[in-house]
């Protein structure tokens, strides 16, 4: 409408504009403030007033984030939240949209993450061009996580039971603390010079965010980015995303889930084989079907009845080709027999058992933590040693650590 050169708006078309407005100039902020009221509905929406010492904004969290939400929003707490602007134009009143909220402190490290992250992204670190593909049937694979806590324990179960025959090396290092990262990244770098390895397993279990933060060190993103050999990362739960896991070639959900992807389950192998030995016998009587299919034909036709000649030249290839098929066929099936009997026979040799009748033992403290090292016993500590046949019951009486 226009009335004496005036453009006349309507409340909902200035509401619009303004919604417009805030959307575009006022996307993706990092506020913080103290939450001075909040309210939860069945819609899964929760509801909220932000304030500081002079101010107050409402605020909403939509059911899709409020799921993800680690820390619940309530009244009093100190928080940083990240956020679109926006009009409710229903009741013209500013309103912001909430996808992240995090108590005071941690919005500050998360900032830093969104930082760095940006940085490393526009650096090529999480290009999916620079990922490796990680081996099917590895022969080694590298462990790098804490010597103490299930994780490690989750990883060789799971191994043990698929892929009996993978032989493991053990880098222990501390998985949080101020010095987790380095000692991190220097293991990366070490295995890398070692090699002989197919695969690495990066990993910890669950935390708070502190508790994860060294795998959002820069130092460790570089040494997984830098790394020859395939990483897959294994940190925290589901939930828990840190720069690592961008940077890794494979992310996996769980520790346990890492051990799955790098071990294919025998049963599974046999089947496989199974499978393309079924396939080539089809395909062997399917091609020889053909042949005395093209040989009938020709038998039929009216100008072969006489020279036999032709159909006795068509019989000798047909024999050839059969014999080759053959040949083909067994040579192939008689690969696949060597190869499982290789398999069985590394799963014979590693076997626990046969290791303790060569004269090797397995030595465990009180709590049934395989002892790698001196520094895991104290003196006079009661240690159980398992060798072929019994248990031996003694105490420490002297440690000595060697380099190996």
């Amino acid at each position: 409408m226009n009335i004496a050169g005036h453009s006349i708006l309507t409340i909902t078309q200035v509401a619009n504009q303004v919604k417009y407005t805030l959307e575009k100039k006022y996307a993706n902020l990092w506020i913080q403030g103290e939450i001075a009221s909040s309210k939860a509905y069945p819609s899964g929406h929760i509801y909220l007033t932000l304030k500081d010492g002079q101010s107050e904004l409402s605020a909403v969290i939509f059911s899709q984030y409020a799921k993800l939400l680690k820390h619940k929003p309530v009244s009093g707490l100190q928080v940083t939240v990240n956020g679109d602007l926006s009009l409710h134009s229903a009741r013209g009143q500013f309103q912001l949209q909430i996808r992240n909220l995090y108590p005071t402190g941690q919005g500050d490290l998360w900032l830093a993450y969104e930082a760095l992250k940006e940085k490393l992204e526009l650096e090529g670190l999480f290009s999916p061009e620079s990922k490796k593909k990680i081996p099917r049937f590895p022969n080694r694979i590298g462990i790098i996580t804490s010597s103490e806590g299930a994780v490690l324990r989750d990883i060789i179960q799971v191994l043990n039971r698929r892929a009996p025959h993978v032989s493991c090396l053990i880098h222990p290092v501390p998985v949080q603390g101020r010095n987790a990262a380095g000692k991190i990244s220097e293991a990366i770098k070490l295995m890398n010079q070692y090699g002989k390895m197919d695969t690495l397993i990066v990993g910890r279990g669950g935390g708070s965010l502190e508790d994860l933060w060294c795998f959002n060190d820069e130092q460790v993103v570089r040494a997984i980015y830098r790394s020859q050999i395939p990483i897959i990362s294994a940190i925290g739960h589901e939930t828990d995303t840190t720069l690592s896991d961008y940077a890794a070639d494979c992310r996996a959900s769980t520790p346990s889930a890492a051990a799955e992807i790098v071990s294919e389950d025998r049963q599974e192998t046999i089947q496989y084989l199974d499978s393309i030995s079924e396939r080539l016998q089809i395909a062997s009587k399917q091609i020889i079907k053909n042949y005395k299919e093209k040989i009938a034909s020709l038998q039929n036709r009216h100008g072969f009845f006489k020279p036999r000649l032709l159909l006795e030249q068509w019989n000798t290839k047909l024999n050839d080709m059969d014999y080759r098929i053959k040949q083909s066929y067994n040579s192939i099936i008689n690969s696949q027999k060597r190869i499982v009997d290789s398999l069985q026979d590394k799963i014979l040799l590693l076997n626990p058992k046969t290791q303790l009748k060569r004269g090797f033992a397995i030595a465990t403290d009180s709590k049934k933590n395989i002892i790698f090292s001196p520094d895991q016993v104290k003196i006079n500590e009661d240690v159980k040693i398992q060798v072929s046949k019994g248990i031996i019951m003694t105490k420490v009486k002297e440690r000595k650590i060697e380099d190996v």
